[in-house]
């Protein structure tokens, strides 16, 4: 299942290739505004088994991707 905007972790097929991975946090829509998700995050845009680029957004603490695109 692949879901993108979702505060639950999601199932993923595993990455092939690692391209880069950084550090980052994220914010959530708040009615009006953005407000900082408090969670620590890492972004992670790799090759999946079928060729395709993705982009991730997993919580550092859980160690749980939960944005996948």
């Amino acid at each position: 299942m692949r879901k993108m905007g979702s505060s639950s972790a999601v199932d993923i097929s595993a990455m092939q290739e690692i391209m880069l991975e950084f550090r980052a946090g994220k914010m959530v829509f708040d009615g009006k505004k953005f407000v900082p998700d408090s969670r620590k995050g890492l972004v992670r845009i790799g090759r999946g088994d079928e060729g395709l680029l993705h982009f991730q957004w997993l919580d550092r603490n859980l160690n749980a991707v939960e944005d996948v695109s």
